[in-house]
This record gives structure tokens, C-alpha cells and sequence, in this order.
């Protein structure tokens, strides 16, 4: 098998990877956009449903226990 017989597989997988990369900043986006809305939200005394926050200032690991994980993986 010839090198250039790699080259159509790697540009593939090079164009998939892109894609994903892609599609994981657009998700950080939104999720960012959400979490900065429901903070809002729970500023606001007059928005129903959205308690504000009780927790001294820290949010417990366990109201969102993937932001804990995530802070995890960047350290």
C-alpha cells in the first residue's frame, strides 16, 4: 500500500475532525448562552421558577456536577 493511498482517508479524517471542532465550540457557545441566561434569570425576582441563589457565593457540585468535572479536566 502506497502512501498516497493514505491521503484520501486522511483528508476524510482531517474534514471529520474539523467538523467536530466545529460543532464542539458551537455547543460551548450555546451552553455558555444558556447558563448566562439562567443566571439572569435567577437575578431577576420577577421570572418565575428561577429561585435565586442560597449557596453563600459557591455553587455546589452537585447543582451541576459537570461544570465540577469539566473545571477537573482543565486543571
Amino acid at each position: 500500500m502506497a502512501a498516497s493511498d493514505h491521503e484520501p482517508i486522511a483528508d476524510r479524517l482531517e474534514q471529520e475532525s474539523d467538523a467536530l471542532e466545529r460543532n464542539v465550540r458551537a455547543l460551548e457557545d450555546e451552553v455558555e448562552a444558556t447558563r448566562s441566561d439562567w443566571e439572569r434569570k435567577r437575578a431577576d425576582p420577577s421570572v418565575p421558577g428561577a429561585p435565586p441563589r442560597d449557596t453563600g457565593g459557591e455553587e455546589p457540585e452537585a447543582e451541576f456536577p459537570a461544570k465540577a468535572e469539566s473545571a477537573q479536566d482543565e486543571a
